[in-house]
This record gives structure tokens, sequence and C-alpha cells, in this order.
């Protein structure tokens, strides 16, 4: 069995402006950096085996920072890497809100989501899956920290809770907490979501 601990990335100018990133290489801005050394602190504690992370800066850093302290091996899957958001990319919250019918309409196809000219949910689930079934394959014993990102973790935590990912589905999912995903024999299981960093 490998136990994942995922979690998100730090803070960005992006998520400060409630820009949507999707895959722009977006770095962290000093709030974040103060995040991940936060964090660092509190998983310092040993008991993690490596970390494996997206490869988009803002995640690489945050898991570099974090490894100040523990000092263990770091891997890169560029599969672990943000939801493309194709043409919405760039927008804030506000203007995705002014186009609220289309955006309506692909939140009620659940894991179909795509935004126009993006990737699906189902795409993001799939690859992250794959990501982290083959890591396991070399890793098995092992506690690994995953540092990767909203959309795919919120893919993930739906998926492994039996929802379709709709607009009232009600999985309790928050971005700057710890996930627990287990891998026994190339399943993925839901361990538990939102533990304190």
């Amino acid at each position: 069995m490998t136990t994942y601990f995922c979690m998100r990335h730090g803070m960005t100018e992006w998520n400060r402006e409630r820009r949507i990133q999707g895959n722009t290489d977006v770095p962290l801005c000093d709030e974040g950096r103060a995040m991940a050394r936060n964090w660092a602190e509190s998983l310092g504690g040993g008991g993690l085996d490596c970390i494996l992370t997206s490869s988009l800066s803002r995640a690489r850093e945050t898991a570099d920072l974090i490894n100040e302290t523990l000092g263990v091996p770091v891997f890169e899957d560029e599969r672990l890497c943000e939801q493309d958001w194709g043409r919405w990319t760039g927008l804030t919250k506000d203007e995705l809100k002014e186009m609220r019918k289309e955006v309506r309409r692909q939140e009620y196809q659940g894991f179909g989501f795509r935004p126009d000219g993006g990737e699906s949910r189902d795409e993001v689930l799939f690859r992250a899956c794959d990501a982290l079934i083959e890591f396991s394959e070399e890793h098995s014993g092992e506690s690994v920290l995953v540092v990767t990102h909203n959309g795919v973790l919120k893919c993930l935590a739906h998926a492994l809770s039996g929802s379709d990912f709709m607009p009232d589905d009600t999985v309790e999912y928050l971005p700057y907490r710890l996930h627990r995903i287990e891998c026994v024999e190339n399943e993925l299981a839901l361990g538990e979501l939102n533990m304190e960093l």
C-alpha cells in the first residue's frame, strides 16, 4: 500500500485576484511562500518518505519550500498539473459569472464539465489517477506528500467519494487541507478529507 497525503500549492497573485490559472505557469506570491514554510513546520514531524509534485512552478516551489524542512526525494509528474481551462483561462470568477448560462450548462455535465477549448474533469481525473497508481508501483509501503492543484483535488475527492460532481453534490472538500488517499493493488481509495495541515 502507498499512502498519499495530497495538498494544494500555496497562494499566487492570480489566486488573490480570483483569476482562473488552469495550466498557466503562475509562480507563488510572497503569501504563498509563507504558507509553504508554515506547512513545512507542521509536516516536518517525520513519516513522509518523498514528495510527488505537479510540474507547474507554483506546485514545484511549494514542494521545494516544504522540502527545505523534510529533506526527502522530490519527484515531478505533469499529469498532476491543473485542469486546462482553454479560452476561459485568465478570466476572473466575476467574469465567469457573466457567462453563467454556459458555465451552468457545463456544471450539469458533472465529470464531463469542459471549459471552452479546454480539458474535461474526466480527463483530469484519469491522468491524475494514472500518475498516482503508477507511482505507487515503485513506492509501495511509503507515505508520499502530493503537491497538486485545486481542480485535481476536487476531481479526486468527488470520484473517490462516489459523487458524480454535479452542482448539488455535497462532498465536503476544503482546498487548504491535507487529503489522504490510499493505493492498494492498483486501486485508489479515499482515506480522509480535510485533515488539518
